[in-house]
């Protein structure tokens, strides 16, 4: 599981090639008796989802879903029929993903904690669209991590291009948290969560 520690020492603030660029921004953990953790939201849930592969005969995906906590709620490969198949393409003609996966007409039970919760992606919607549409209209709300780090980082004077920030690793690396080195889906909800709270605590007054 990756967290952000806060004992470690604290990160570079959009230092980008040694420099600081705009104004100095406030560093959250500077002060660690000051900057304790905000308490978790029961009710927010960070979401991420990846291709995995497709073959011809299913196209499989990853859908990680982690509470406020930093506990995984969901963590399932889901497969239905390859879009890339071609038109003589059928279920003979190849064998199923080796993963342990589960159909697509299975995932709304699979994503059940997102109803009522508030849902937070990194790219709203490319990640959103992809929940069954059963699960999406139960959604509270579905919160998009770019479209607030961008406003996040341009508050404070650094000029960001939108093709600079496209993964959640980019982000991380410009306020000098570590990239989360695994594509696991699950992994990278995670290192939205942690770079989520981590704009929580910069933004305190």
């Amino acid at each position: 599981m990756l967290h952000f520690n806060p004992h470690l020492p604290p990160p570079g603030i959009f230092g980008l090639f040694g420099r600081t660029l705009g104004r100095r921004v406030r560093n959250p953990f500077s002060a660690l008796s000051d900057a304790r953790p905000e308490a978790a939201h029961p009710e927010r849930y960070y979401l991420h989802v990846r291709s995995v592969s497709a073959d011809g005969f299913a196209h499989l995906f990853q859908f990680g879903l982690v509470d406020d906590q930093g506990d995984v709620a969901a963590n399932v490969f889901v497969r239905g029929r390859s879009p890339v198949a071609g038109p003589d393409q059928g279920v003979d003609d190849g064998d199923p993903p080796p993963v342990p996966a589960i159909w697509w007409d299975q995932l709304e039970e699979a994503m059940e904690p997102c109803r009522g919760a508030w849902i937070i992606a990194f790219g709203r919607t490319l990640h959103g669209s992809f929940l069954p549409s059963g699960v999406r209209d139960d959604v509270t709300s579905l919160d998009c991590g770019r479209a607030r780090f961008m406003k996040f980082a341009r508050r404070r004077g650094l000029a960001v291009s939108p093709g600079q920030i496209v993964g959640v690793n980019d982000a991380r690396r410009l306020v000098g948290l570590p990239p989360v080195r695994s594509a696991d889906a699950a992994s990278r909800a995670q290192g939205l969560r942690d770079l989520w709270r981590w704009m929580d605590l910069a933004e305190r007054p």
